[in-house]
C-alpha cells in the first residue's frame, strides 16, 4: 500500500506548494492603532519592500500601490478598521504593474483595545478580473443598507410601533429598487 501524504500532517513542502498554485503570494497583518501592516518575506519581495519584522507605516505600504488604486485601498481598510469582518480589495502594484488581491479577517477587538487585520495576498495578474467594476461599491452599499434596515424593521416590530415599521418598509422598498437598479443596469421611474 503506497504511503499517504497530508497536507495537514506536517507536510511542509506539500502546503507551500499548494499555496503556490493557488496564487498566494504572502501574507499580510495590520496592527491598526500603530498604524503599520507586516508582510511576508515574499509579499515585500512582490511589493519592492525591504522585510522587516515590525512591519512598515501604512504610507511605506500604500506607496507600493498604483496612484489610480491607493485612495480605494486606502478607504477601504479604513471602512473595514471601522466595521471589523472580513475584508478584500483588490489593486495594482507600481512596481511591474502586478494585480494583487488582500483578502482577510479585520478583528475590532474591543475588548483588548486593540484592532487588527490578518489574511493572505493572492496574485490575481492572470486572472483577468476586473479589479473594480462601475457601481460594485454602490451594489455593496445598497446590499448593506437592506440587510442594516431588515433589521431596524425587525426591531420596530417587536416594539409594536407600527408608524415606524411603515417607514421602515418604505426605506426597504427604495432600497430594493436600487438593488434592482443595479442588476438590471438601469434606472426605474420615480414617482416623486
Amino acid at each position: 500500500m503506497p504511503a499517504r501524504t497530508s497536507l495537514l500532517t506536517g507536510d511542509t513542502d506539500g502546503i507551500l506548494a499548494a499555496l503556490d498554485a493557488s496564487g498566494v503570494v504572502g501574507v499580510w497583518s495590520h496592527d491598526v492603532w500603530a498604524g503599520r501592516i507586516a508582510v511576508s518575506d515574499s509579499f515585500a519581495d512582490v511589493l519592492g519592500l525591504a522585510p522587516e519584522a515590525s512591519g512598515v507605516g501604512l504610507d511605506a505600504f500604500l506607496a507600493t500601490i498604483l496612484a489610480e488604486d491607493r485612495l480605494r485601498v486606502e478607504n477601504a481598510l479604513h471602512a473595514a478598521s471601522e466595521a471589523g469582518g472580513l475584508f478584500e480589495i483588490a489593486f495594482r502594484t507600481v512596481r511591474g504593474e502586478r494585480r494583487l488581491g488582500l483578502r482577510g479577517r479585520i478583528d475590532r477587538g474591543e475588548s483588548a483595545g486593540r484592532t487588527r487585520g490578518l489574511g493572505i495576498a493572492i496574485d490575481r495578474t492572470e486572472d483577468g478580473v476586473p479589479l473594480h467594476r462601475p457601481g460594485q461599491r454602490a451594489e455593496q452599499a445598497a446590499n448593506r443598507m437592506a440587510e442594516h434596515a431588515i433589521a431596524l424593521y425587525d426591531l420596530a416590530s417587536d416594539l409594536h410601533q407600527p408608524r415606524l415599521t411603515a417607514l421602515l418598509n418604505d426605506l426597504m422598498q427604495e432600497i430594493a429598487f436600487t438593488l434592482a437598479g443595479h442588476l438590471e443596469k438601469g434606472e426605474r421611474p420615480r414617482n416623486h
